[in-house]
């Protein structure tokens, strides 16, 4: 497509990515208001924007479903459901296109290639959006009601478990799916405050968690570190012997001790006071060099790593702790569309990530995770 005159190719597909990106999130929000107030103004006035969008920036597809959807309004009377089909096609097209554009990362599709993936008692929307994901990085989705049997032959030989847990949930079950023919394969996802509120014993037989509001790189991201952890993981593999060997000199801890890092003083007083008011000891660094001093004087049970910082980085912390063999869980922080700062970390040796701006009780409730999982520690 010819370039409009003033714009050069970055700030071009800079402005492709982004009609793309709001178009995913309010297709999302259109569905969900379907079902609480129908305001047919706004949307008819979001399929016009989008249609004219979509022809400016090449996306014909896109200016074909909006003009169908526009003119669907147009004729009275109209079913709701006819809408709530063509919105979710949009969302499909708008999400295929993003994806086309930024590119699956081979990481993802290494992990992911040929698996069979549940997708347990996920809204349809929902639904279409991760088949589609799942499907570009060439994984075979199989869904299901949120009352299939799980222990049923056709959900245990899937190799990852996506479950969306919901009030109505049994989470008797679940757990008990966990401990049995679901084991180190069930990922958890739903409401962020449903899930953290979960019992920390639970929460340690999972392999990860997945929260409302997700976009299509993280749910591959996460799927694909789940499905690493069901096997001898691949991410950090050249780190895991000096870990494994460091794990018997680890000591138990009454009173997990955590060390902070991060050159942003806010984000460093918010993890400290987070981790203390949980009865942690903390202490803390704003770069990479007082970092690793602390954390070779102190062998803490977990890290909490900033990637981005001036001097030595996050990935250098992280590959000394791995090369040196210091036994401590690291949790990477990161800011958002940096799947490939997660990845290389991964890589690297580290146990998990949060994307900033992060949850408080989302980094408490993976922490516990980890511990639980490696030393039977809870933070609660």
């Amino acid at each position: 497509m010819e370039i409009p005159e003033g714009l050069s190719d970055p700030e071009f597909v800079g402005l492709q990515q982004q009609f793309l990106a709001e178009g995913v999130e309010l297709c999302r929000e259109l569905l969900d208001s379907l079902d609480k107030h129908f305001d047919g103004p706004r949307i008819s006035h979001q399929m016009h924007q989008w249609a004219g969008g979509g022809g400016q920036l090449g996306f014909h597809n896109i200016t074909e479903l909006a003009r169908r959807a526009e003119q669907l309004l147009k004729n009275l009377p109209f079913r709701q459901s006819d809408v709530r089909e063509t919105l979710r096609d949009l969302q499909t097209a708008f999400s295929e296109l993003r994806d086309k554009l930024t590119g699956v990362p081979d990481h993802f599709v290494q992990a992911l290639r040929g698996k069979s993936v549940a997708l347990i008692g996920f809204p349809s929307a929902a639904t279409n959006l991760a088949c589609a994901a799942l499907g570009r990085a060439n994984a075979r989705p199989r869904t299901f009601s949120a009352t299939e049997d799980l222990g049923c032959e056709s959900v245990r030989e899937c190799e990852v478990v996506l479950f969306h847990v919901n009030l109505g949930a049994d989470i008797r079950k679940l757990q008990t799916a966990a401990e049995g023919p679901l084991a180190g394969k069930l990922v958890l996802a739903g409401e962020r405050g449903y899930l953290t509120a979960l019992p920390p014993a639970f929460q340690s037989l999972v392999a990860d968690f997945l929260f409302d509001g997700w976009e299509p790189e993280e749910l591959l991201l996460r799927l694909a570190m789940a499905s690493r952890r069901c096997q001898i993981p691949a991410f950090g593999a050249s780190a895991k012997p000096a870990l494994q060997a460091a794990e018997t000199r680890s000591r138990p801890a009454t009173n997990p001790r955590v060390v902070a890092v991060d050159d942003d003083a806010i984000i460093l007083a918010l993890l400290a006071a987070t981790f203390r008011t949980q009865g942690m000891e903390c202490e803390t660094a704003n770069n990479g060099g007082d970092a690793l001093r602390l954390i070779r004087a102190q062998t803490p049970n977990v890290v909490v790593l900033d990637v981005n910082m001036p001097g030595i980085d996050g990935f250098e912390v992280l590959s000394a702790i791995r090369t040196e063999g210091i036994p401590t869980q690291v949790v990477l922080l990161t800011a958002r569309q940096q799947e490939h700062d997660v990845l290389r970390g991964f890589q690297l040796g580290a146990d998990d990530y949060l994307v900033k701006p992060f949850s408080p009780p989302e980094l408490l409730a993976r922490i516990n995770r980890l511990l639980l999982q490696r030393q039977n520690i809870s933070l609660r």
